[in-house]
């Protein structure tokens, strides 16, 4: 969510570049010419294309551009990336990385251990500027005897180290006396990925080319344009209308897309959840039986058959894909219970059939970006049935432009998040208390609990798989009883592509369908 804003401009792209990369890639995708470009028109728009600003949510320009020491495959394990191995010492403290021979940064300049080192130091040192640095506070020191070895040493053991440096590398040529928040490196980065950026027009586009260096090879598409569209519609029709080859469709649109037969669907699970973030500054949200109850009140099977047309499924807490989910689902549609719970918190049923004590409601607004239409509609629906169940709540999206500037004045919000990748990577950001909003976290409803932090810490600082599926079980169920948001339904994704494009690989992929490009440097035009 951090690195998602509103895109400024009008539908249509009024440039010259793009027109022509359209014009290549559209004889591609009806005929299917070989080396022909490939546009696609996405929603979200990264406010920076440095990989360590973006909470681990890559975007398909970031993704293609820089590559980390390790990344991940098709069932989403970690595998080689630019290091060819590693060693990790018994105790966990001490991992060494071998690089692969012969690397080089998009610019020429050759990669080495010494990017390696700057990468983590600057990132460790960057604190909120960078979030990932969370990633690497147990990295007490990197050593580089040479130039394709990095020695990490751990301060005390973290798990997900080797998911954590799949982050990608930073050129230290390039970013050396500059802070890593530079806007200049943000757009126009150097990386070592299978693309290279040629052109990047915020609020319009990002070109992309097929770098000649990279270390699997030459991709086979000579040139990729992302397309920035936010508006759901205008992406359809666009796709439609041939003016990209390729988009990230919503599931109300899955049957116009099916219609077109010039293009395909890939749809893919996801890990990505949406649930109704609650603001822990408003003390409507303090007793946990309030929250409780709403998580009981809401119809998740309502929502996914409605608003998702069936693509997803119901959702109960942040690692119902995960392999260390555990237990069974804390929460069902159970309005009696939903009314227990509050007649317990001392609430009773006012002249208009809102829940009230000491002559105040339940009272809140429900937001979302305005943009998605998606999530507006899970809005309106969770709205609407939490307003039958009692609940004093209003619904009305903002702009993303809005949302941005205004996170801790939120009542509550239409909330996404999830990754497919280490159980860490998806709740200790916005669970943990130490990743508050206010200190520069993605905590961003400003939610603490003991409990929580301690099975966090516990969950990623042993090695023990026992004992980390012990401490997300223990994570679970006191987000159980203390519930930060009314979980809604984790969401398929949908990309229409030509139907002569070959490569994109089934996998479950992360927040906003990213991860979609995974493979991409096996793209190719039958």
């Amino acid at each position: 969510m951090r690195k998602s804003v509103l895109v400024v401009g009008s539908i249509a792209m009024a440039t010259g570049l793009l027109a022509t990369a359209c014009g290549g890639s559209g004889s591609g995708s009806a005929g299917g010419t070989s080396g022909g470009t490939f546009t696609y028109a996405i929603g979200d728009e990264p406010e920076t294309l440095n990989p360590a600003l973006q909470d681990e949510h890559t975007d398909p320009v970031t993704e293609m551009v820089f590559r980390g020491l390790t990344r991940h495959d098709a069932n989403n394990k970690v595998v080689p990336g630019l290091a060819e191995s590693w060693r990790v010492a018994e105790n966990g403290t001490e991992y060494t990385f071998k690089l692969r021979p012969g690397l080089t940064w998009h610019d020429g300049k050759p990669l080495t251990s010494k990017d390696v080192k700057f990468t983590i130091d600057t990132v460790k040192a960057a604190g909120a500027d960078a979030p990932l640095s969370r990633n690497f506070s147990a990295v007490r020191s990197v050593e580089t005897p040479d130039d394709t070895t990095a020695t990490f040493t751990l301060s005390r053991p973290f798990a997900p180290l080797l998911d954590a440096v799949s982050m990608g590398l930073l050129p230290a040529h390039a970013l050396t006396g500059k802070k890593i928040t530079d806007g200049g490196f943000g757009q126009a980065p150097v990386g070592a990925g299978p693309f290279r950026l040629k052109a990047f027009k915020p609020g319009q586009y990002a070109e992309l080319e097929a770098f000649d260096r990279y270390y699997e090879g030459r991709p086979r598409l000579p040139k990729i344009v992302i397309k920035y569209v936010p508006d759901d519609s205008a992406r359809l029709i666009q796709l439609r209308n041939g003016e990209v080859d390729g988009a990230h469709i919503q599931p109300q649109q899955v049957a116009r897309a099916k219609s077109d037969d010039r293009v395909r669907l890939e749809t893919y699970p996801t890990a990505d959840y949406r649930a109704l973030l609650f603001n822990f500054k408003n003390p409507v949200f303090a007793d946990k039986r309030v929250r409780q109850a709403m998580n009981f009140a809401v119809d998740r099977d309502a929502v996914v058959r409605s608003v998702l047309a069936g693509q997803g499924k119901p959702a109960t807490g942040p690692l119902d894909t995960n392999p260390f989910k555990s237990g069974p689902a804390p929460f069902r549609h159970d309005p009696a219970r939903a009314d227990e719970l509050m007649k317990g918190a001392g609430y009773a049923r006012n002249a208009q059939g809102l829940w009230e004590k000491d002559g105040k409601t339940v009272r809140f607004e429900l937001t979302t970006f305005a943009e998605d239409s998606a999530r507006v509609a899970i809005l309106n629906v969770a709205a609407t049935q939490l307003r039958q169940a009692g609940f004093d709540i209003s619904g009305t999206p903002k702009p993303r432009s809005w949302v941005r500037d205004h996170w801790g004045d939120l009542g509550a919000f239409v909330i996404g998040w999830g990754t497919p990748y280490d159980a860490d990577s998806s709740v200790f950001g916005p669970f943990h208390s130490s990743e508050e909003l206010d200190k520069g976290g993605s905590n961003y409803g400003s939610y603490k609990n003991a409990e929580v932090d301690r099975a966090l810490e516990r969950g990623r600082g042993t090695l023990d798989e026992g004992g980390r599926r012990a401490a997300y079980a223990d994570f679970q169920k006191a987000l159980a009883e203390d519930p930060p948001f009314v979980w809604i339904a984790y969401l398929d994704t949908n990309n229409a592509v030509p139907r002569s494009l070959t490569g994109p690989q089934r996998r479950t992929l992360g927040h906003h369908g990213y991860g979609f490009f995974w493979n991409v440097e096996k793209w190719a035009w039958s």
